[in-house]
């Protein structure tokens, strides 16, 4: 009897019989790496569940007011039409996936990085899991947030609000739509200068992605819609005033994180496969390749993002806030504005 590779079998391997053998051992098989990833993506999810589910049917799950300094008109009028814009986005974003999935019979794979994306959501609020550096305008739509019920959140009081809407249209569409603009422009370069490489293509958008959050986020801030509320001096730009910005939030999410995620999609394989989508021909299944496809690229983008913990690291050295802060933007958090110290912290 030959082995599948063309050479007879050691018959004091594991798993292998010789001719002599009455009956044939089993041959164990192990799972492509996709299945491996999706079963990784699987448990992300049931953690999200848990801390939602926990979130839904709490105290905590009310909206957070914006106290009594009022919100500018200028800002006010920027959050509805911004929420405006994500409920359309997101409507339109789904009926585009079931249209393009019944014409093609398969779900595309952008719609897999647009649902990969949304599952790391949740991790939005570790930013302050330890001390609170960053705070959302509580004007936007928001029932509090989740991030109190994060496993190994550090309790310190009231947190800032999760805007729902923008939180959705961003993971789901901003983040996706802005990588298929990328990966147009990355294939007009490549037309252009075909010499270019993988590596000048990631270390071209390593600096792009630094500037254009950097920029977007500054723009963002100067009209109040969030604000870094604690930054280290060292790493900063425009400390003590609420347009401060850590530029290590730039060279961590802005850069590093969206670029890592975007290459699974620029450097797609097998005509519009994903790395993450390794072994998918060896799935016995012929439904649901979809939801094993988006496990597993959601369990990878969860790991990347677990970034945080060792974000986490730096704010505890940061150290300047600005000395007025509105209401809408502090809600009451420890340590900011006129609001009592952080109990764990000195």
């Amino acid at each position: 009897m030959s082995s599948s590779l063309g050479e007879k079998p050691d018959s004091g391997a594991v798993g292998q019989t010789s001719p002599d053998d009455p009956v044939a051992a089993p041959v164990a098989k192990e799972s492509p790496p996709i299945v491996w990833l999706a079963r990784l993506g699987a448990v992300f999810v049931a953690i999200q569940a848990y801390v939602y589910i926990r979130w839904i049917f709490s105290d905590s799950f009310t909206p957070i007011p914006t106290g009594p300094d009022d919100v500018p008109t200028h800002t006010l009028v920027i959050i509805r039409a911004s929420e405006v814009i994500c409920v359309v986005g997101v409507i339109a974003s789904i009926i585009w996936l079931v249209r393009r999935t019944r014409r093609d019979g398969q779900f595309p794979t952008i719609g897999v990085f647009m649902m990969g994306w949304l599952l790391t959501c949740w991790q939005d609020v570790g930013v302050n899991a330890v001390v609170p550096v960053f705070s959302y305008n509580s004007a936007f739509l928001n029932m509090g947030t989740w991030g109190e019920f994060v496993p190994g959140w550090v309790s310190k009081g009231p947190e800032t609000p999760a805007p729902i809407l923008y939180e959705l249209a961003d993971y789901m569409l901003f983040l996706p739509l802005a990588v298929v603009g990328i990966d147009k422009a990355v294939k007009a370069a490549r037309a252009r200068w075909p010499r270019l490489n993988k590596a000048g293509i990631i270390a071209a958008l390593l600096l792009i992605f630094l500037v254009l959050d950097t920029m977007s986020e500054q723009i963002l801030q100067r009209q109040v819609l969030w604000s870094y509320l604690r930054v280290n001096e060292t790493w900063s730009i425009f400390t003590g005033t609420l347009n401060q910005f850590p530029l290590y939030e730039g060279i961590v999410f802005g850069s590093v994180v969206m670029v890592a995620s975007m290459c699974f999609y620029l450097f797609r394989r097998d005509g519009d496969r994903l790395i993450t989508d390794a072994g998918i021909e060896r799935l016995k299944i012929t439904r649901g390749v979809a939801v094993v496809r988006i496990l597993a690229f959601s369990a990878v983008m969860n790991v990347i993002l677990a970034v945080f913990l060792g974000y986490n690291l730096v704010n505890m050295h940061a150290d300047v806030a600005p000395t007025d802060v509105p209401s809408y933007l502090h809600q009451n958090m420890c340590g900011l504005a006129e609001n009592p110290p952080c109990p764990h912290l000195k």
